[in-house]
């Protein structure tokens, strides 16, 4: 009666599952029908020691060692299922949850059907769980003084994955710790691969307090330049150089509208050594590789308008002028340089 009432307990399962709205992977029918072909062998087996009327204290034995086995196929059930809890609720709230949450979710259902299912075992052998859970509780007390962080690091994986900051694969920026793309999500640590490979584990309780940046989740990528003009360079220089650099900005399908994101091509500064040109803009590709070709394009683009207007680049410089005046103080040194 194995494989039949192993098939007819998948069929059940089946039109359940279509009935809640969720599909079943081959996965789990490979696991549920062990299960189901075990449950069916212990039941048998209750059958035949009541049949053959074993003598005490053997019955006993027999019927709660195949009454235990009966539980564990159950619960192994249930431990399999756990893997559709979030789909479960998906479908019911309408609200897709990243692959970490879902991760958790899975291991605190797990974490709670094996301990029931240890529970009612223990029930099954007379074993009263309420001094159990009592000294469990204890136990658990000097546990948690004795593993406070992981218990910290365990709360802010539940709370990262509640307020769904970042999710795997994203890029971020952690302020003060790293920044790269995440990896996975555990129950402790967040492993975040820095943009030269190398992987960094990072405790959630860090992460929970720390200020992210998600990088990947930017609208656009920005330009924000200061370029250096020479302070030869006549006004109509000037204006001219502002008004190219934004026609070819306006041009150009590689940047976002001015009436979409901000964007300021402007004198803006009268710097030691040079008149500054403000150049704010947004390029529309995400993509790092697009934006660096953008970049290129603009800084040759603005190299061949500034030689075009006739205008130049400056560089840090410093100019010293000496004035003799009288014959006291630096004139007299001037004086006596001269004749040596």
């Amino acid at each position: 009666m194995r494989k039949p009432v192993a098939n007819l307990i998948l069929k059940a399962a089946n039109a359940i599952a279509n009935g809640l709205g969720l599909s079943l992977s081959d996965d789990f029918k490979n696991s549920i029908v062990p299960g189901a072909r075990i449950l069916v062998v212990a039941t048998g087996g209750l059958i035949a020691n009541d049949v053959l009327a074993i003598p005490e204290p053997y019955f006993a034995i027999v019927d709660k060692l195949l009454v235990s086995i009966c539980v564990i196929a159950v619960f192994s059930v249930n431990y399999s299922l756990c893997v559709y809890i979030p789909q479960l609720f998906g479908s019911y709230t309408n609200k897709t949850r990243a692959p970490e949450e879902n991760s958790l979710i899975v291991r605190v259902a797990q974490f709670v059907v094996a301990f029931l299912g240890i529970a009612a075992v223990m029930k099954v052998w007379g074993i009263d769980i309420g001094p159990a859970l009592t000294g469990m509780g204890v136990a658990g007390a000097a546990v948690a003084l004795a593993a406070q962080d992981y218990l910290k690091n365990l709360l802010g994986g539940f709370n990262n994955a509640a307020e769904r900051r970042f999710h795997v694969g994203e890029l971020i920026s952690v302020e003060g710790l790293v920044e790269g793309r995440v990896e996975s999500v555990s129950l402790r640590s967040t492993v975040i691969r820095r943009l030269d490979t190398s992987p960094v584990h990072v405790p959630n309780s860090e992460l929970a307090n720390a200020a992210i940046i998600n990088l990947d989740r930017r609208i656009y990528r920005r330009i924000y330049w200061n370029i250096s003009l020479t302070y030869s360079s006549s006004i109509d220089t000037l204006r001219e150089i502002c008004q190219r650099v934004e026609q070819y900005i306006d041009d150009s399908d590689d940047f976002v509208p001015a009436d979409k994101a901000s964007r300021f091509v402007r004198i803006d500064t009268f710097n030691d050594s040079s008149i500054d040109m403000l150049v704010y803009c947004f390029t529309r590709s995400k993509v790092y590789a697009d934006y660096l070709d953008v970049k290129e394009d603009l800084t040759l683009a603005i190299k061949s308008i500034v030689k075009e207007a006739g205008g130049d680049f400056a560089f840090p410089s410093r100019s010293i002028y000496i004035e003799a005046v009288g014959n006291a103080g630096p004139g007299q040194f001037i004086a006596a340089a001269t004749d040596a």
